[in-house]
């Protein structure tokens, strides 16, 4: 027989604490646990498997200002949702959260096949992504919420990939109005508008930008948004000195570091390069890549570019190239800047006369990105 410690002397070795997990030992203490313990532990697992049925979870946007949010989150059951707010019951009360706000939401009983969706297109997987996207969308019909998720999902997901594969741009854009129509007080509302925007300057359809810019402007937490875009269309038209007064409002308003002031100070970077201001406009660019983490691709990639695009403009070669390969090499998960860095890269090996790596980038473009408008650019695109 084993002898035990009395109750104030110390054992000789500290306890070992076994868990079994056998179905002969379930309903009883495992040996070695205190029945208080036991109790904890028992409070612990309710409280965690509960946790995952505490109803919506809306994540919000660093340093946002909502007050009853915990840890970045507010959790409770979403009572409406619309263009410019979501209002969440969170025990007995009601929060408004702002639209500009939020990260993103997690649904109460969202389908699985929607987060699914959401990772394979992260991975850059559209396909796939545009697959599970509708899946979630007939998995969502008797929940109004989710549905109206996936369904703009589905319709973002199918945007991107038109970015990159011409021949789908129209399923993107019967999408993308068909949503905009069905759903225009809805919290994605915006984000429909501005996938159509880009959509539409895309395909050359400035009109039609015009008019989707203006309804975005109509809603007061989208109008600097709006004010980019139109910046965006100026620039395509060619007007680029009205283009910057533009941006030069948006920019001296947005916080530094936002993701909207980056957006704006890329777009002045375009138009000083239109204006052949190069050394204002390498400047911009080079703002962007410094006050940007170094994993951001979203901002990154777009921002070498950018750089590039000025580099270019200014007749040197060389540098544009180390600009456009910082996108190659770092960011080639990005699907609609990577198409765009190779095209680049191409045409500079062969103005530079190495016209055997230009070939290899070339093969590269059409291997990768078949349909993309950029594998028959011309070399002054």
């Amino acid at each position: 027989m084993k002898s035990r410690a009395t109750p104030n002397q110390k054992p000789a070795t500290a306890p070992v604490f076994r868990v079994e997990t056998s179905t002969r030992r379930l309903g009883r203490p495992a040996r070695g646990l205190g029945h208080g313990l036991v109790l904890a532990l028992g409070f612990l697992m309710t409280v965690v498997s509960s946790s995952a049925v505490l109803g919506d979870e809306v994540i919000l946007v660093p340093g946002s200002t909502v007050k009853q949010a915990i840890g970045g989150r507010v959790r409770g059951q979403i009572q409406t949702e619309s263009p410019t707010e979501v209002v969440v019951q969170v025990g007995a009360g009601p929060v408004s959260v702002p639209v500009e706000q939020i990260a993103s939401i997690r649904y109460d009983g969202q389908s699985a096949s929607f987060q699914i969706a959401e990772s394979r297109q992260t991975g850059g997987q559209l396909l796939e992504a545009i697959d599970l996207f509708h899946k979630a969308v007939g998995e969502s019909t008797d929940k109004p919420l989710p549905l109206r998720a996936a369904l703009v999902r589905e319709a973002l997901a199918l945007t991107e990939l038109a970015l990159i594969e011409p021949d789908r741009a129209k399923d993107a854009l019967d999408k993308l109005k068909a949503y905009i129509q069905k759903y225009p007080n809805s919290r994605q509302i915006t984000l429909a508008r501005d996938a159509l925007v880009r959509l539409q300057l895309h395909t050359g359809d400035y009109a039609g930008a015009a008019s989707t810019i203006a309804e975005i402007a109509k809603i007061p937490a989208a109008a600097e948004r709006a004010t980019v875009l139109k910046t965006k269309l100026l620039a395509k038209q060619g007007k680029f000195r009205e283009a910057q007064g533009e941006l030069d409002s948006l920019i001296a308003a947005a916080p530094k570091g936002s993701a909207r002031r980056r957006a704006a100070v890329l777009a002045k970077a375009e138009c000083m390069a239109g204006l052949k201001d190069y050394k204002l406009a390498e400047s911009l660019a080079r703002e962007v890549i410094l006050e940007s983490p170094p994993e951001d691709a979203e901002a990154q990639a777009p921002a070498y570019n950018t750089l590039g695009d000025c580099l270019r403009a200014a007749n040197r070669p060389k540098d544009a190239l180390l600009a456009y390969l910082h996108t190659d090499l770092l960011y080639g998960k990005d699907r609609v800047e990577h198409p765009r860095a190779l095209h680049q890269i191409e045409v500079l090996f062969r103005q530079l006369k190495q016209d055997s790596r230009a070939d290899e980038f070339a093969q590269r473009l059409k291997q990768e990105y078949p349909k993309s408008p950029w594998v028959s650019a011309k070399p002054d695109h």
